[in-house]
């Protein structure tokens, strides 16, 4: 090949791979305010799965230095509860547990909304109840596998890292919200 064909083709190769960058960020921009709307309907339906709200106010507060969001549920006016999410490990990777908890300090929901888990872990929590065993337990001590929730056999690492997070999420109602840290 001649020095003129490879310069040729290196020249071809640059317009179309910028032409193709191009064409990626025109259309990040045009769909960005799309995917943002659409991304907080989803994370507001998964909190409605968790506690009955009309609406729901964003707060943070500070948990030893790291920044924590975490939603004020409002219904008919008044705080009908919290929502926390948190961030564990269960037997393969990350899980993202959302947990409701009302003003009484009873978990009103668990939800689990995203999972690097064996396919079909989370699935089997799920069938077993191990998410509704939550409901309406009081989040005041916080929760273990095996003492204030049953673990599902088969999944005893999911089982735990959904309890940790749930009892992560107690802890924090506990000592920034009912304490009146927050």
């Amino acid at each position: 090949m001649k020095i003129k064909d490879i310069i040729v083709s290196a020249a071809a190769l640059m317009v179309i791979g910028g032409a193709v960058t191009a064409a990626l960020a025109g259309t990040n921009a045009l769909t960005a305010g799309t995917i943002a709307d659409r991304m907080a309907e989803t994370e507001n339906a998964a909190r409605l799965q968790v506690i009955d709200a009309d609406d729901f106010e964003e707060l943070t507060l500070d948990d030893g230095g790291d920044a924590v969001i975490y939603y004020r549920a409002v219904k008919d006016g008044q705080t009908a509860g919290y929502v926390f999410t948190t961030v564990t490990t269960g037997k393969s990777g990350g899980l993202t547990v959302m947990t409701g908890i009302r003003t009484d300090g009873a978990v009103s929901g668990v939800a689990v909304t995203s999972d690097n888990e064996t396919a079909g872990y989370v699935d089997k929590v799920r069938g077993a109840g191990l998410l509704d065993a939550f409901t309406g337990k009081e989040a005041a001590g916080g929760f273990r596998l095996g003492e204030t929730v049953d673990g599902v056999s088969q999944a005893t690492k999911t089982s735990r890292g959904i309890t940790e997070g749930v009892d992560k999420a107690a802890r924090l109602f506990e000592t920034y919200v009912k304490g009146g840290a927050a």
